[in-house]
Protein backbone atom coordinates (compact mmCIF):
# COMPACT_ATOMS: atom_id res chain seq x y z
CA UNK A 1 0.00 0.00 0.00
CA UNK A 2 1.21 3.53 -0.89
CA UNK A 3 1.27 5.85 1.63
CA UNK A 4 -0.79 8.27 -1.23
CA UNK A 5 -3.45 5.84 -1.07
CA UNK A 6 -3.64 6.00 2.87
CA UNK A 7 -3.76 10.25 2.55
CA UNK A 8 -6.26 9.76 -0.08
CA UNK A 9 -8.50 7.63 2.39
CA UNK A 10 -8.38 10.03 5.09
CA UNK A 11 -8.57 12.72 2.86
CA UNK A 12 -12.28 11.24 2.07
CA UNK A 13 -13.44 10.46 5.50
CA UNK A 14 -11.85 13.15 7.35
CA UNK A 15 -13.72 16.07 5.57
CA UNK A 16 -14.38 17.72 8.92
CA UNK A 17 -11.47 17.25 10.85
CA UNK A 18 -8.12 19.53 11.21
CA UNK A 19 -5.32 17.75 10.19
CA UNK A 20 -1.80 17.56 12.24
CA UNK A 21 1.64 15.90 10.35
CA UNK A 22 4.88 14.35 11.71
CA UNK A 23 7.96 15.99 9.58
CA UNK A 24 9.13 13.60 6.66
CA UNK A 25 6.93 11.45 4.31
CA UNK A 26 3.82 11.54 6.48
CA UNK A 27 3.59 15.45 5.89
CA UNK A 28 4.54 15.61 2.18
CA UNK A 29 1.94 12.33 1.58
CA UNK A 30 -0.60 14.81 2.94
CA UNK A 31 0.62 17.54 1.42
CA UNK A 32 0.31 16.01 -2.09
CA UNK A 33 -2.70 13.93 -1.95
CA UNK A 34 -4.57 15.14 0.98
CA UNK A 35 -8.05 17.06 1.30
CA UNK A 36 -8.25 21.00 1.59
CA UNK A 37 -8.70 20.33 5.92
CA UNK A 38 -6.53 23.50 7.77
CA UNK A 39 -3.10 21.01 8.32
CA UNK A 40 -0.40 22.26 10.60
CA UNK A 41 3.10 20.33 8.97
CA UNK A 42 5.16 19.74 11.38
CA UNK A 43 8.74 20.29 11.38
CA UNK A 44 12.11 19.61 13.71
CA UNK A 45 12.40 18.12 16.58
CA UNK A 46 11.65 14.57 15.02
CA UNK A 47 8.72 13.08 17.82
CA UNK A 48 7.09 16.36 18.64
CA UNK A 49 4.17 15.83 16.47
CA UNK A 50 1.56 13.82 19.23
CA UNK A 51 2.41 16.35 21.64
CA UNK A 52 1.20 19.39 19.35
CA UNK A 53 -1.75 17.71 17.95
CA UNK A 54 -2.76 16.94 21.83
CA UNK A 55 -2.36 20.78 22.78
CA UNK A 56 -4.39 21.46 19.71
CA UNK A 57 -7.19 19.03 20.41
CA UNK A 58 -7.11 20.29 24.45
CA UNK A 59 -7.41 23.66 23.22
CA UNK A 60 -10.34 23.19 21.04
CA UNK A 61 -12.61 20.24 21.97
CA UNK A 62 -15.22 21.47 19.98
CA UNK A 63 -12.85 20.34 16.72
CA UNK A 64 -12.37 16.60 16.00
CA UNK A 65 -8.41 16.51 14.94
CA UNK A 66 -6.40 13.53 12.87
CA UNK A 67 -2.74 13.21 13.47
CA UNK A 68 -0.59 11.49 10.51
CA UNK A 69 1.77 10.03 12.16
CA UNK A 70 5.29 8.47 10.84
CA UNK A 71 6.42 5.50 12.73
CA UNK A 72 10.28 6.84 12.99
CA UNK A 73 8.30 10.01 14.94
CA UNK A 74 6.69 8.07 17.13
CA UNK A 75 9.07 5.72 17.93
CA UNK A 76 11.18 9.08 18.63
CA UNK A 77 8.79 9.00 21.57
CA UNK A 78 6.85 6.12 22.55
CA UNK A 79 6.11 7.83 25.99
CA UNK A 80 3.47 9.96 23.79
CA UNK A 81 1.36 7.01 23.76
CA UNK A 82 1.04 7.01 27.45
CA UNK A 83 0.64 10.86 27.86
CA UNK A 84 -2.10 10.75 25.13
CA UNK A 85 -3.71 7.66 26.74
CA UNK A 86 -3.86 9.62 30.02
CA UNK A 87 -4.64 12.65 28.67
CA UNK A 88 -7.78 11.03 26.74
CA UNK A 89 -8.82 13.65 24.43
CA UNK A 90 -12.23 12.94 22.99
CA UNK A 91 -11.47 14.59 19.55
CA UNK A 92 -7.83 13.07 18.63
CA UNK A 93 -7.35 10.21 16.04
CA UNK A 94 -4.29 9.32 15.10
CA UNK A 95 -2.93 7.31 11.91
CA UNK A 96 0.70 6.06 11.36
CA UNK A 97 2.40 5.36 8.54
CA UNK A 98 4.12 2.37 9.27
CA UNK A 99 6.94 1.07 7.03
CA UNK A 100 9.83 -0.02 9.71
CA UNK A 101 12.63 3.05 8.14
CA UNK A 102 13.04 6.28 8.48
CA UNK A 103 12.93 7.01 5.19
CA UNK A 104 13.26 10.89 4.90
CA UNK A 105 17.23 10.58 6.78
CA UNK A 106 17.85 7.82 4.47
CA UNK A 107 16.26 4.86 4.96
CA UNK A 108 17.65 3.38 8.09
CA UNK A 109 15.89 0.46 10.08
CA UNK A 110 14.13 1.19 12.98
CA UNK A 111 14.84 -0.04 16.19
CA UNK A 112 12.65 -3.56 16.25
CA UNK A 113 11.52 -2.97 12.61
CA UNK A 114 9.25 -5.77 12.35
CA UNK A 115 9.72 -7.00 15.80
CA UNK A 116 7.49 -4.32 17.37
CA UNK A 117 3.40 -4.28 16.96
CA UNK A 118 2.88 -0.27 17.49
CA UNK A 119 -1.20 -0.94 17.78
CA UNK A 120 -0.45 -3.16 20.71
CA UNK A 121 2.01 -1.04 22.15
CA UNK A 122 -1.06 1.59 22.27
CA UNK A 123 -3.47 -0.88 23.42
CA UNK A 124 -1.28 -1.67 26.39
CA UNK A 125 -0.23 2.06 26.93
CA UNK A 126 -4.42 2.69 27.75
CA UNK A 127 -5.71 3.13 24.54
CA UNK A 128 -9.47 1.80 23.74
CA UNK A 129 -9.47 1.41 20.32
CA UNK A 130 -6.29 0.24 18.03
CA UNK A 131 -6.25 -1.13 14.70
CA UNK A 132 -3.41 -2.75 11.83
CA UNK A 133 -4.26 -2.11 8.76
CA UNK A 134 -2.13 -4.58 6.53
CA UNK A 135 0.58 -3.78 3.18
CA UNK A 136 -1.37 -5.90 0.79
CA UNK A 137 -5.13 -4.53 2.38
CA UNK A 138 -7.55 -3.60 -0.48
CA UNK A 139 -8.68 -0.03 -0.98
CA UNK A 140 -12.38 -0.71 0.46
CA UNK A 141 -10.94 -2.38 3.32
CA UNK A 142 -8.54 0.56 4.57
CA UNK A 143 -11.59 2.78 3.79
CA UNK A 144 -13.61 1.12 5.72
CA UNK A 145 -10.77 1.15 8.61
CA UNK A 146 -10.35 4.84 8.46
CA UNK A 147 -14.55 5.05 8.47
CA UNK A 148 -14.02 2.93 12.25
CA UNK A 149 -11.22 5.30 13.27
CA UNK A 150 -13.15 7.80 13.08
CA UNK A 151 -16.27 6.85 14.33
CA UNK A 152 -14.66 4.69 17.10
CA UNK A 153 -13.76 6.20 20.53
CA UNK A 154 -11.33 8.98 20.81
CA UNK A 155 -8.57 8.93 21.68
CA UNK A 156 -7.67 5.95 18.96
CA UNK A 157 -5.06 4.80 16.79
CA UNK A 158 -4.78 2.87 13.40
CA UNK A 159 -1.41 1.63 12.12
CA UNK A 160 -1.48 1.33 8.19
CA UNK A 161 1.55 -0.75 6.85
CA UNK A 162 2.44 0.97 4.09
CA UNK A 163 5.60 0.04 1.44
CA UNK A 164 9.23 1.34 1.23
CA UNK A 165 9.07 4.09 -0.96
CA UNK A 166 11.83 6.53 -1.50
CA UNK A 167 10.84 9.88 0.69
CA UNK A 168 14.32 12.14 0.29
CA UNK A 169 14.53 15.34 2.30
CA UNK A 170 13.15 17.90 0.19
CA UNK A 171 14.96 20.60 2.44
CA UNK A 172 12.91 23.09 4.29
CA UNK A 173 9.74 24.25 3.56
CA UNK A 174 8.80 27.83 2.36
CA UNK A 175 8.26 29.44 5.81
CA UNK A 176 10.21 29.43 9.00
CA UNK A 177 8.43 27.75 12.27
CA UNK A 178 6.71 30.99 13.51
CA UNK A 179 5.58 31.62 9.86
CA UNK A 180 4.03 28.44 9.47
CA UNK A 181 2.07 28.62 12.68
CA UNK A 182 0.62 31.72 11.38
CA UNK A 183 -0.65 30.73 8.27
CA UNK A 184 -2.31 27.45 10.35
CA UNK A 185 -3.79 29.85 12.48
CA UNK A 186 -5.20 31.82 9.78
CA UNK A 187 -6.61 28.68 7.60
CA UNK A 188 -7.97 27.45 10.55
CA UNK A 189 -9.56 30.64 11.72
CA UNK A 190 -11.45 30.93 8.29
CA UNK A 191 -12.32 27.40 8.48
CA UNK A 192 -13.52 27.62 11.53
CA UNK A 193 -15.74 30.80 10.89
CA UNK A 194 -17.36 28.84 7.20
CA UNK A 195 -18.45 25.77 9.75
CA UNK A 196 -19.60 28.37 11.99
CA UNK A 197 -21.99 30.09 9.81
CA UNK A 198 -22.91 26.84 7.87
CA UNK A 199 -20.69 27.34 4.62
CA UNK A 200 -18.88 24.02 4.17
Amino acid sequence: MKRAEVARAVAAAATEHVVITSLGSAGRAWREHGGTNPTFYGSDPMGAAPAFALGAALARPDREFVLLEGDGDLTMGLGSLLTLAGAAPGNLRVVVFENGRYETGGGQPLSAAGLADIAALAAAAGWGWTRTVERDATAEDLAAAVTALLAARAPALLVVRVDVEPSPYGGPGPHSGGEARAVFQQRFQAWDHMIENGNR
